[in-house]
């Protein structure tokens, strides 16, 4: 075997082990996009938190402090892209993310005042109009009102004493109704290793003992007074740290509202909480993050740009620019289009906003009706590759009596019946089996090659149009991708495989792929020519069609394709798949399989009157489907969260002074497959490569190689029968030219 052969094995052999994350969410800004007609940026572009949902924005207090720009022209002063020329690299300098902080007062402030004190402390006096409240211990006079924010790379930080360039997680906050109940001796976990704990409480009940641990190690304890005359000051507990080389940094703090002593128990019951981490990061001149390097670093903000690297937005690329943000470039030849995005990998449920609508006593109404799409909502289903999308949501500027929707002046927060509407349709997208096998026994294109893609000829699926399909449709519908049956915007069902241009898929005869959803795909048999294969489909194990395929003759027979009847409409292409090629052999049969496509067979159909929070459908037809809040009112009250329909609210936020809203919609992830340590253990008895941990077999002979499931195979002896005849060295040679993925 030749070097290049064994370093293959062994790179699949090593890739097999790597950990694979179980889902990711993707969060986009606003879509760029450079063409024959716009080939060069007229301005700087900037993604700031109404551009982009991946920054970090609190609604409540209308705080943002991130953006990211792409200059229109770099150092020299020429474009920095140009589609026309094909230039399509961000050079040295020409993207810039900077970052500021940005003050928030404390819970406890805002909704405490301090009856003992009529003169304002110069943080009072200086953030917020000198108005009286608590305060948490610090260096500062007085101590502090609040604390500064800033985004960092889309995350939430908490910036120590106000320095951009000092930032660490904010672990605890407590809103003003927020409370705790704490007995004594109970220990409660704040997370982060931190832990709060009430010793005892006196006699009295006027007094309680705190202790703050970290990984059970006792930080500070303090005794904390309520009884009367008590100054009001006095019932706030801080502990303080110097911290990112900071004096007396407020880490944590919380207000005692009430103390019980029993004859059985006694309790404390403590408010307004709050904890940042005391392990802080520091931003330097020089540090690199990912393509960008740190360029300005002080109290007053951060500034980085790609100093030494250049960002090339190739087709079908995503490019790195630093932490979990990325740009995506579309596979188009005719633009230069792509956008921003932040990956998110960890479980949990996210929010992914659209733009923020704003009225105030300056612009107390709406003066046009306002529009989210996939440009400005990215909640919305949008296909980059062909910029594609189908969805919209409206609030309109006036109701039915043609008065104002919301009045910021009189207090009308209230979206009457019918002022919401929702719309989504379909739009044709080209089969990637068409896109890319041209049919050349075939002359006259179809109705449907006519209609939707100029006439090009390509191979097409099975279906009751003449000639079958180029192509299917899609809809967005609350946000997720669908497909609409047979070009209906009412019919919709789940995609639920898709290969690329590129994706291949080897079956062995008798093997059973499982393609998701309870259908599955078997090779049963290849014929003694090897031009033919003969396949089953089956759905939750019982079989559903079964066809021989052959690679002889005209081009179009290597298509299999199953049609079943759902939804109401005839012969829909559910399944197809393109025969790439067969072999058989001595010991084994295969066939390699490309363009695979799967639809589910369950249909949503929407009818009219259905609905779905508070929408309902008011048209529902072949070419569109308009959903408008009919019989309910849509109230937005200061910080609430109202329900549209599906996975899509609004946020209103919590500020007397604006009608202040965005719409979202949730998205859970899941967790991760298990990983392996972050560092390899050294044990591995055979000496075969594959730590101990990972090693299904701890005695494989020198000769062997071990594959994903800790298994040893003779080196050579890709499909596992521990013989080496001609099917593995076709799978080797296939595998060498990049015909099929070894597993």
């Amino acid at each position: 075997m030749n070097r290049r052969m064994v370093m293959l094995i062994a790179l699949v052999a090593v890739m097999s082990v790597m950990p694979a994350n179980a889902e990711t969410l993707e969060v986009r800004g606003t879509i760029e996009e450079l063409d024959a007609a716009n080939p060069t940026l007229v301005a700087d572009r900037v993604w700031d938190y109404n551009s982009f949902a991946g920054f970090w924005y609190d609604l409540n207090d209308n705080l943002e402090t991130e953006a990211l720009k792409i200059t229109a022209t770099d150092d020299w002063g020429y474009p920095t892209l140009n589609f026309v020329y094909g230039d399509r690299t961000l050079d040295e300098n020409t993207l810039i993310y900077t970052t500021i902080p940005v003050f928030q007062e404390y819970e406890l402030h805002e909704n405490e005042a301090d009856p003992d004190r009529t003169t304002a402390t110069a943080m009072e006096d200086a953030y917020i109009g000198g108005r009286i409240g608590l305060c948490v211990e610090s260096d500062n006079p007085g101590g502090d009102c609040g604390y500064f924010l800033e985004g960092w790379m889309g995350e939430k930080y908490v910036a120590i004493d106000d320095n951009a360039d000092k930032l660490t997680k904010l672990m605890v906050e407590f809103e003003d109704d927020d409370k705790k109940t704490l007995a004594t001796g109970e220990e409660w976990d704040l997370g982060g290793g931190f832990a709060l704990v009430v010793n005892q409480i006196d006699l009295e009940g006027e007094k309680v003992w705190f202790s703050l641990k970290k990984h059970s190690k006792e930080l500070d304890n303090e005794v904390i007074s309520i009884g009367e005359g008590t100054a009001r000051q006095d019932r706030v507990y801080t502990y303080t740290a110097d911290i990112g080389n900071e004096g007396d940094i407020p880490v944590f703090s919380c207000y005692v509202d009430a103390l019980f002593r029993g004859t059985d128990t006694n309790v404390v019951q403590v408010m307004y909480v709050f904890l940042i981490d005391d392990d802080v990061l520091d931003i330097e001149t020089s540090h690199t993050y990912g393509a960008m390097k740190v360029m300005t670093a002080s109290s007053g903000a951060v500034v980085l740009k790609n100093d030494a690297t250049t960002i090339d937005l190739d087709t079908d690329t995503t490019k790195h620019i630093m932490g979990n943000m990325y740009f995506k470039t579309a596979d188009d030849d005719n633009a230069i289009r792509f956008y921003p995005m932040v990956e998110y990998t960890e479980p949990g449920t996210y929010e992914i906003r659209g733009t923020t609508e704003e009225l105030d006593a300056i612009n107390p109404i709406p003066t046009y009706d306002r529009v989210w799409d996939y440009s400005n909502f990215a909640g919305f289903w949008y296909e980059l590759e062909d910029n594609l999308c189908s969805e919209d949501l409206t609030i309109l500027a006036n109701n039915w009596t043609g008065q104002p929707t919301l009045d910021f002046s009189t207090g009308d927060r209230t979206l009457d019946e019918n002022t919401v509407i929702y719309r989504t349709h379909p739009v044709f997208q080209e089969y990637e089996l068409h896109e890319n096998e041209m049919d050349p026994d075939r002359t006259t294109a179809t109705a449907m090659e006519d209609a939707y893609i100029g006439g090009r000829i390509g191979l097409c699926v099975e279906s009751d149009n003449l000639g079958g399909d180029c192509g299917y449709f899609l809809e967005g519908w609350m946000g997720e991708k669908y497909v609409a049956i047979d070009d209906n915007a009412d019919k919709l069902t789940k995609l639920m495989v898709e290969f690329e241009d590129d994706d291949k898929k080897t079956l062995a005869t008798g093997g059973e792929w499982d393609l998701g959803g309870g259908f599955s795909l078997t090779a049963n048999q290849i014929n003694l020519e090897g031009d033919k294969v003969w396949f089953s489909l089956k759905k939750d194990g019982r079989e559903i069609d079964n066809e021989v395929v052959s690679t002889s003759g005209a081009q179009q027979n290597r298509v299999y394709t199953y049609t079943a009847d759902i939804g109401g409409e005839d012969d829909i292409p559910v399944f197809s798949c393109y025969v790439d090629a067969i072999f058989r052999g001595t010991d084994i049969n295969i066939v390699q399989v490309m363009y695979v496509f799967l639809i589910d067979d369950d249909v949503l159909e929407i009818d009219t009157s259905d609905t779905y929070g508070a929408m309902e459908v008011m048209t529902a037809s072949r070419s569109g489907v308009i959903l408008r809040n009919n019989g309910n009112t849509l109230d937005l009250d200061t910080g609430t969260t109202e329900h549209i329909m599906g996975s899509m609210y609004f946020k209103i936020a919590d500020d007397d002074t604006a009608i202040r809203f965005y719409p979202f919609v949730e998205r859970t992830i899941g967790g991760e497959e298990p990983t392996p340590p972050t560092t390899i253990p050294a044990a591995d008895i055979d000496h075969d490569g594959v730590p101990d941990v990972w090693d299904a077999d701890n005695s494989t002979p020198s000769d062997y190689w071990v594959n994903s499931d800790g298994i040893g195979r003779k080196w050579g002896d890709m499909n596992g029968d521990s013989k080496l005849t001609s099917a593995d060295a076709l799978m080797i040679l296939q595998a060498a030219v990049g015909k099929i993925e070894l597993e």
